[in-house]
């Protein structure tokens, strides 16, 4: 098992300086001067209006549900409605709890949508073929609906497998956000690296009428913190609420991440 002692590699051009809300608004800002900014399950019809610069925020809720929801409230005062995908099956939180429920309703109230975020490995669809794997996809995202009361419009793949990459633009029925048409301009703060540079500078630099651009709540806090650092104190934060060992949920949340940052000595 891997744990957080190994390095991330800092890429040529990547950029992790500020993980700030104040510098979140900041991006924000300088998405609604040159987008139109949507929600995923409305691609069809965004991607087919090439006359409009466009832009879907996309959020992959791999963590925490509460610091997911922290930043919705967040993105609504920023007149941001972006795109949340959650897990029904997290190993760190619980979709079916009173708790998350109401965070979903919130969500949803805020005016972001609420999609699902497939864990192919946790659901045993890595080997499975094409068929099999859309009708569990189908599968999830109905029960997906159930827990939350509204449709399912739009998945985003925890470590995808190969043809999910750039693919079609629906799976089972609902918009991927592994499209091709919306990797064409792809931006990520995937394992806390925005690997095409500074973030606004990036969007002078467009590949196509429309951009995705995928952020990470958990890294993002009040004050910038060091990537490493915060994921330790959200670790620490659950262990005790599990009362569990700090060591061993580290390691299960550095693989499921798949962050591979140096965990600092307490």
């Amino acid at each position: 098992m891997t744990s957080l002692t190994e390095n991330v590699p800092n890429e040529p051009g990547s950029w992790d300086e500020d993980w700030s809300f104040a510098y979140l608004e900041k991006l924000y800002a300088a998405l609604h001067a040159r987008f139109r900014l949507a929600r995923l399950g409305e691609a069809e019809e965004v991607i087919a209006d090439a006359s409009r610069m466009s832009a879907f925020v996309r959020h992959d809720v791999d963590v925490s549900l509460r610091i997911a929801g922290e930043l919705a409230r967040r993105e609504a005062g920023w007149s941001v409605k972006s795109t949340y995908h959650v897990m029904i099956d997290s190993p760190f939180y619980d979709l079916r709890s009173d708790e998350s429920a109401a965070l979903l309703n919130d969500m949803q109230a805020l005016g972001h949508e609420v999609g699902l975020h497939y864990d192919i490995v946790a659901r045993g669809m890595r080997d499975a073929d094409r068929a099999t794997r859309e009708d569990d996809i189908a599968r999830a995202c109905t029960t997906l609906e159930r827990i939350m009361g509204a449709p399912v419009r739009s998945v985003s793949f925890h470590l995808p497998v190969q043809d999910l990459l750039r693919g079609p633009l629906r799976v089972a029925g609902r918009v991927s956000g592994y499209a091709e048409d919306l990797f064409r301009w792809y931006v990520s703060d995937s394992r806390a690296r925005w690997r095409e540079g500074e973030p606004i500078a990036s969007l002078d630099r467009p590949r196509s009428h429309v951009l995705q651009i995928l952020v990470h709540p958990v890294w993002w806090g009040d004050e910038s913190v060091r990537p490493e650092l915060r994921l330790r104190s959200i670790v620490q934060g659950l262990a005790a609420e599990r009362k569990v060992p700090y060591g061993p949920l580290r390691d299960r949340m550095s693989d499921h991440i798949l962050y591979r940052a140096a965990d600092p000595s307490p």
